[in-house]
């Protein structure tokens, strides 16, 4: 790939295949790293691989850089990288030798340098050469490798007075590309610290990772249970959820991401209205006792010293509705708390993002569907399996059955 100024780059190794590469006592492995061949757990003394040629079309290409991508190098494991930048033919390369790239094509790179220029003027083809050295108890594993061609260098950054002497234009771009070898890192840090911010393409592997401090900056709680993906899902949308706290719908989600609970939650007080001799009361449905006057403290009948309150005008009514004012029932299906500790870990996160003033009563849904008590479709009403059937042979548990008609009793 290259831009409009005929500056881009390529690398080498694709799709864990090293095109155009000659090993010699090598071996790509599983993850597609260049290593050194072993038998029974020693590593050879050395391997070399011979690469190319690279041609990026009819013309010259200036090359520039080649870069090594490795894990870091144990002790006793060394690299050493070469480079020939020709027009024609290929370089003098004898893979048994002990040096075998001797000839004077090569340009042979320091030892365990795994960045480094390409010397020279521009050529049409480029040829890459490497050994592997070993002390017979680990290899170096290089997993990639790639050219950059052109002068992308600091010398852009300078005033256009310092690229006018062609002569000096070679030694200045090459000795600028010194310090942007070791400023490149950084470069790169800088570049890609927008990512650190986003929770989709932060690192999660360290600990704690940065997914971790993105958490502790929203002050996000982190759940053991969820993924990596889950995690970033979660904390993409807590801002977003923070706005739903102390609502219905926000403490659902909660349950769903912290405890792993779908939830069904009703407020009896919405459901509750006076008793009227209007048509609209239902006895038995939607009638109930007053917990209290209307008026609130009556002399003589409903007022106790020093626990007697009187009602505003504007209040009047209200102590009708004491025992389910500020009341709310959390519906959890007993299929959803199957994991242990699930109920506790739920009532903990009602405890903590409820309202302070509320009240909750959690209940658990189980599969028993009772007419006018657990019938209503959709939320409660689940019939459970049958029992298992009888078979020839098998002893009835005389003892079991008459437990389970007794719990039935009970529940009736």
């Amino acid at each position: 790939m290259s831009d409009k100024r005929g500056i881009g780059h390529f690398y080498l190794n694709a799709a864990n295949q090293w095109p155009s590469f000659q090993l010699h006592d090598l071996d790509v492995d599983t993850d597609g790293s260049i290593v050194i061949k072993n038998t029974g757990g020693t590593f050879f003394d050395r391997g070399v691989f011979l690469a190319g040629p690279f041609q990026l079309g009819p013309g010259k290409t200036a090359w520039f850089r080649l870069r090594a991508i490795a894990d870091r190098l144990p002790q006793g494991a060394h690299v050493h990288l070469f480079a020939a930048a020709i027009d024609s033919g290929s370089p003098p390369f004898q893979p048994n030798d002990e040096d075998p790239f001797a000839d004077a094509a090569w340009q042979g790179k320091p030892l365990d340098v795994l960045d480094v220029l390409i010397e020279g003027p521009a050529t049409k083809l480029l040829w890459l050469g490497g050994i592997l050295r070993s002390d017979g108890n680990t290899s170096a594993r290089v997993r990639q490798m790639r050219v950059d061609y052109g002068r992308d260098t600091y010398l852009q950054f300078l005033p256009a007075i310092y690229g006018k002497d062609p002569d000096s234009t070679e030694f200045l771009e090459r000795f600028l590309a010194l310090e942007q070898s070791v400023l490149g890192g950084l470069e790169k840090t800088i570049r890609d610290l927008p990512l650190l911010f986003d929770p989709y393409a932060a690192p999660a592997g360290d600990f704690p990772s940065w997914l971790e401090w993105l958490a502790g900056w929203l002050d996000f709680d982190i759940s053991d249970f969820w993924s990596i993906p889950e995690f970033r899902q979660h904390l993409a949308h807590a801002f977003h959820l923070y706005g739903k706290r102390g609502t219905i719908e926000g403490l659902r989600q909660y349950l769903k991401i912290y405890a792993g609970v779908e939830a069904h939650i009703v407020e009896p007080g919405a459901y509750t209205n006076i008793w009227t001799l209007d048509g609209k009361s239902s006895l038995g449905f939607t009638t109930m006792l007053a917990p209290s006057h209307a008026d609130g403290a009556v002399l003589d009948s409903t007022a106790t010293l020093d626990r007697s309150y009187l009602t505003r005008t504007e209040e009047f009514g209200a102590a009708l509705f004491l025992d389910v004012a500020h009341h709310f029932c959390v519906w959890l299906y007993c299929a959803d708390l199957a994991r242990p500790g699930a109920l506790e870990n739920a009532k903990a996160v009602i405890e903590r993002e409820k309202p302070a003033h509320t009240v909750c009563h959690v209940c658990v849904i189980k599969p028993r569907m009772r007419v006018g008590a657990q019938a209503r479709v959709g939320i409660d009403a689940i019939v459970a399996d049958g029992p298992e059937p009888a078979q020839l042979g098998m002893q009835l548990d005389t003892g079991v059955l008459v437990a389970k008609a007794e719990e039935c009793r009970k529940e009736a």
